[in-house]
């Protein structure tokens, strides 16, 4: 028998080769095949056929675990027509798996012993859990033919792990004791972390009814129990297997469980100080998270909570996590529903971009997915036009696959993700830089999309900023971006900036994408754009430049039309937390030199900014802005010169 490509739920075959030479029912097997159950598989075996023995011995893999009947299973048939298996052992890796017993004839009568087992093994067995580390102890398992199982197993679990597509637990040790009888479970367990008990728990579960399979029995059991707990959040919250966002910290609970593990009534308190939340996938931070929560029923109600979020914001609310639906099914996972209250809080920090906001916003999911959602203003925003990571500058293709092995296991699916709803408004204090450009806007945006695919609509419009090109700042004198949905954000573009040389004026017109910018040069008087880029880059005509000089000039262009080039300014801007920071060119008449400009935002709508030259010369702008249009600014220099004026802009 030849077999490719075969699946079956989690379980998936892709070659199968196997040999059978029966005669009256003796003979020999033998078999080879590989696929997938949690992990990759390769197994050969061979089993020899009697009328009253099988013996079946075997080796392969197991993930990256060799696999070995170091002592080949022997069943043999008994009067009442059941089976006894003599002691068998399987090596995993460095542990050992014994079993023994009998099946059929109306009992089943099984124990097994571990030692230093890996738990990954036991994804052949229940679905894929991602769990890691190794399983010592005892088990034992009976039950007659119309009767009720009984059994009792000893175990310990040493550096238990759940690892996740983003994070893995740390690890903890668990000893366990389990005992079934024909009416109860009972189940006492301790949790420890680098050799310090952190948690204990209990549980009963009584009046088991009759008429289901064991696990039907047990979800519909009533349910005693108690569980304490001091000690790190990330040893728990890994564990239960939730990607979009992790929670460290210590944090203390105190829980007692009634009802059934279908109707679940817990009880209790949880209290933390230092819970730290993060996203990788959006950036999102909040440290020294304070919450107090209390259970009830199926629900976790965190009466309050607050946290830091950024360098100077906050976040702040209540809700509810409710655990029903993890324990009726453990593919359904934690619901969660929080209402929360942002100020001045850093909710996404991406490398492409950034959002610190004021407002509303909820975090709700029904255990399978889940949203981000709200209706903020912006207090500080960031983009960074054609900045992108390597994978996503891929282009995407629609490909049918033809032919395709039949022996290829079907590709990982990614869980349910978390998703963005959020509207935000920005008055100002939306910088847009890269493409050579440090800029301030306003912007009427909304971010939807997933945490690792993010899209942005909306527009944003220019309030000021430069453009700076061979060594010149050029003024922003027109400015529009327009955010269309894309993932990655890929905006298209309407900006011009201009400057007053010696004896002509320079326009630079950037439209296009982000991604994909196109450059125009234009001047008054009109000059080819050889020429202009000659007179901006060396003061020059083209006719009177260097051959070394051509070559720069025309790396200058190429790396202003794709986007390259290094940005030195920007890259220190950010690093030391300037919201603008410029080279300003010498005037004589002031006794200024070249000179360093940076500046801050003090209040949202109050900005100052230090000029100095390093060598005696300095000065203070202020910039109040009043409306969108209407601003006043004063300057105070050391050489004794005072300003205060009125500035009106209006775009006709």
């Amino acid at each position: 028998m030849r077999a490719q490509g075969i699946g079956r739920g989690p379980l998936f075959i892709g070659r199968l080769a196997a040999n059978a030479n029966l005669v009256n029912g003796e003979g020999r097997v033998t078999a080879s095949l590989a696929g997938r159950r949690g992990s990759n598989f390769e197994l050969q075996t061979s089993a020899q056929i009697a009328s009253d023995t099988v013996t079946l011995a075997g080796n392969g893999s197991y993930g990256n675990r060799r696999l070995r009947l170091v002592r080949p299973a022997r069943l043999s048939k008994l009067d009442d027509s059941g089976w006894r298996l003599a002691p068998a052992v399987l090596r995993v890796g460095r542990g050992r798996l014994g079993l023994q017993g009998r099946f059929g004839g109306g009992l089943t009568d099984i124990s097994a012993q571990f030692n230093t087992v890996p738990l990954a093994l036991f994804d052949v067995a229940v679905r894929e859990l991602g769990f890691g580390g190794n399983a010592s102890g005892t088990l034992s398992y009976r039950q007659a033919e119309g009767g009720v199982p009984t059994g009792k197993a000893s175990l310990k679990f040493d550096n238990l792990t759940r690892t996740g597509l983003i994070a893995s637990s740390r690890p903890v040790d668990i000893a366990a004791n389990l005992a079934l009888t024909v009416d109860a479970l009972a189940v006492r367990a301790v949790i420890a972390e680098q050799d310090k008990t952190v948690g204990r728990a209990q549980a009963r579960i009584g009046n088991l009814p009759q008429g289901f399979d064991l696990f039907g029995r047990l979800r519909r059991g009533t349910l005693a129990g108690q569980l304490r707990f001091n000690g790190p959040a990330d040893s728990l919250w890994r564990l239960l297997g939730i990607e979009a966002f992790d929670v460290t910290g210590q944090v203390g609970v105190a829980a007692n469980l009634s009802g059934s593990l279908m109707d679940p009534s817990i009880s209790g308190v949880l209290a933390t100080r230092t819970a730290r939340l993060e996203s990788t996938l959006s950036g999102t931070v909040i440290s020294d998270i304070a919450a107090r929560g209390q259970f009830n029923g199926s629900r976790l109600t965190l009466t309050s909570f607050n946290g830091k979020a950024g360098s100077n914001g906050t976040v702040s609310g209540q809700g509810y996590v409710d655990y029903g639906g993890l324990f009726a099914s453990p593919s359904r996972g934690v619901a969660v529903e929080i209402r929360a209250a942002a100020k001045n809080a850093q909710l996404v920090n991406r490398d492409d971009f950034g959002a610190t906001v004021t407002g509303p916003l909820t975090i709700s999911s029904d255990g399978t997915s889940g949203t981000l959602g709200g209706d903020v203003v912006l207090n500080r925003g960031r983009f960074r036009l054609g900045q992108f990571n390597a994978a996503e500058a891929l282009p995407v293709i629609n490909v049918r696959e033809i032919n395709r092995r039949a022996d290829e296991a079907p590709r990982r699916v990614r869980p349910a993700v978390w998703r963005y709803d959020v509207k935000a408004r920005a008055p100002n204090q939306f910088t847009v830089t890269g493409l050579g450009i440090n800029s301030e806007w306003g912007a009427n945006v909304t971010l939807t999309g997933t945490v690792d695919a993010p899209r942005i609509t909306g527009q944003a419009d220019l309030i000021r900023g430069e453009y700076e090109f061979a060594g010149r700042d050029f003024e922003l004198v027109r400015g529009r971006i327009n955010f269309r949905g894309e993932s990655p954000p890929n905006p298209a573009l309407d900006i011009a900036a201009s400057a007053n040389l010696s004896d002509l004026n320079a326009t630079i017109n950037v439209r296009g994408t982000g991604l994909a910018p196109e450059i125009s040069f234009t001047s008054t008087p009109a000059l080819p754009e050889d020429e202009l880029l000659a007179r901006l880059l060396f003061g020059s005509s083209i006719t009177d430049i260097s051959a070394p000089e051509a070559v720069q000039l025309a790396a200058a262009l190429a790396s202003l039309r794709g986007g390259g080039g290094l940005d030195p300014i920007n890259a220190l801007r950010g690093a030391i937390g300037l919201d603008r920071l410029r080279i300003v060119e010498g005037n004589q008449t002031l006794g200024q030199g070249t000179s360093i400009a940076a500046g801050k935002y003090i209040t949202r709508n109050t900005y100052v900014e230090i000029v100095t030259d390093g060598r005696g010369y300095s000065a203070t702008q202020v910039e109040f802005q009043i409306t969108r249009w209407l601003s006043l600014l004063s300057s105070i220099s050391t050489i004794g010169r005072q300003s205060a004026n009125v500035r009106i802009s209006r775009d006709y």
